[in-house]
């Protein structure tokens, strides 16, 4: 019996201007907003190899840029960002700890929304996004 061989994952880059190449700009302009929105681990307060953790998983589009205080994203640590995987309790706990029940019940409420998110969506998402950055990066400097 012939065992069929596993190609690994595609190596090929996103079309410019397709749903997921603007996905990965919101992802990079996302990761680079918070970079300059916060300087330390959400859960645990440490400094070093900071990532964007998503409170919920990434493929609820509705929370998945959201670059609010009070938002579903903020930077972790790798351990802590990883230990979301296994334990997420620990990060929703320190978030209602720190804005509240009703925050929370706002995100699970737009990641249940079933409204669609279509292209011109996100590509008006991607200009507010840049323009946050730019206002960011102007008080930065």
């Amino acid at each position: 019996m012939l065992r069929a061989i596993k190609k690994p994952f595609s190596t090929k880059t996103t079309r410019p201007g397709s749903t997921r190449w603007v996905e990965s700009q919101l992802d990079e302009v996302t990761r680079r907003i918070w970079h300059l929105l916060e300087s330390a681990c959400f859960t645990c307060g440490s400094r070093k190899d900071l990532q964007v953790g998503h409170l919920v998983e990434r493929r609820h589009r509705h929370c998945r840029w959201d670059t609010h205080e009070t938002g579903a994203v903020h930077l972790q640590c790798g351990p802590c960002n990883a230990l979301h995987e296994s334990k997420p309790h620990k990060y929703v706990n320190m978030f209602t700890i720190r804005f509240g029940e009703r925050a929370y019940a706002d995100i699970l409420e737009r990641v249940h929304s079933n409204q669609k998110i279509t292209f011109s969506d996100l590509m008006a998402l991607l200009e507010e996004k840049q323009e946050q950055l730019r206002k960011l990066k102007g008080k930065a400097a």
